[in-house]
């Protein structure tokens, strides 16, 4: 194969279909071709490149770790194609531009939506392209400009960016509906000793301090569930799993008559940013969205500080 020769774009879409639909025949039926359509394109396609990218048994098909390999940079450009599409058909037939925006999951839930309504009131034909994801994802994709903003909790020593920080505030403690520790307006490690626990997942920040003032203070909750995001905490939590301390966003997830919100101290900050790329200076629409955002964001912190009031 000549290095400079382009991949064939048709192989590439048939090998795409038979992964995703797991058959030939089902990716025929995707293109619109035929089963043996397909497996000439496959065919061709692993001559080309000389990799065996499918095992065959019979009628059953299974991607080799090569084909699998394979597919995750097949996806990576038809979703850049896909967005230049998009890019493209929104500058054709509303003659506006693009925004896109990266969140961490609970804003993307939580503030997200309000500010894009508030958004496409004065910019009605601007595209928005949304992404949500995990704050070093986003942050890598700020970073090469694959974004235009992110909404992060920005861990320390990434200068690659430009960054803004957001209002601050600081976790939360959820309890089911009748749980004995209602009675007190702020939760203590103490409070949570031996009590059935929601936690954040392992790898969370927030769970780290947790443990850390957890340990200081010799408590040991008895942890029935892990989850990796703040609002799937407060589902379980409204389902009687036990007690969990999260993110202020939390608050925006929970049914006032199922769960009960409540202060936790010592506080653990809740930290999070608006990034840049580093050398691009944001539109006016941009800067716009960004401080609906932060509108959005501060109304929601709001909301959890007035839950956290005693006997609410």
């Amino acid at each position: 194969m000549k290095a400079n020769r382009p991949l064939n774009e048709r192989q590439l879409e048939a090998f795409r279909a038979v992964m995703l639909t797991g058959s030939m025949t089902g990716a025929g039926r995707l293109l619109s071709v035929s089963q043996p359509a397909v497996t000439r394109l496959i065919k061709d396609l692993e001559s080309e490149l000389k990799l065996i990218l499918f095992s065959r048994e019979g009628t059953h098909i299974a991607p080799t770790a090569e084909g699998k390999a394979l597919y995750r940079e097949v996806e990576r450009h038809f979703v850049s194609t896909e967005r230049i599409r998009e890019a493209a058909y929104g500058i054709r037939e509303y003659n506006a531009g693009q925004i896109k925006v990266a969140a961490i999951v609970s804003l993307s839930m939580a503030c997200l939506p309000k500010a894009i309504q508030q958004f496409a009131e004065i910019y009605p034909n601007i595209v928005i392209s949304v992404h949500s994801g995990a704050s070093h994802d986003i942050i890598d994709l700020v970073s090469n400009g694959s974004m235009d903003v992110g909404f992060v909790a920005l861990p320390p020593g990434r200068n690659d960016l430009r960054s803004e920080p957001l209002s601050a505030s600081k976790a939360i403690c959820l309890l089911p509906k009748g749980h004995r520790l209602e009675k007190l307006a702020v939760i203590t490690p103490k409070d949570v000793d031996g009590e059935d626990f929601v936690a954040l997942g392992p790898g969370s920040l927030m769970r780290l301090e947790l443990n850390a003032r957890l340990h200081l203070a010799g408590a040991k909750p008895k942890i029935r569930i892990e989850t990796l995001f703040s609002f799937s905490v407060a589902t379980y939590v409204s389902r009687g799993f036990g007690v969990a301390v999260v993110d202020p966003l939390a608050a925006s997830f929970v049914d006032p008559e199922l769960v009960s919100v409540r202060a936790f101290s010592p506080a653990i900050p809740y930290l999070l940013s608006t990034v840049f790329p580093p050398a691009e200076a944001p539109s006016a629409p941009l800067e716009d969205f960004v401080n609906i955002m932060r509108v959005a964001y501060e109304q929601e912190l709001a909301k959890a500080e007035e839950l956290c009031r005693f006997g609410r």
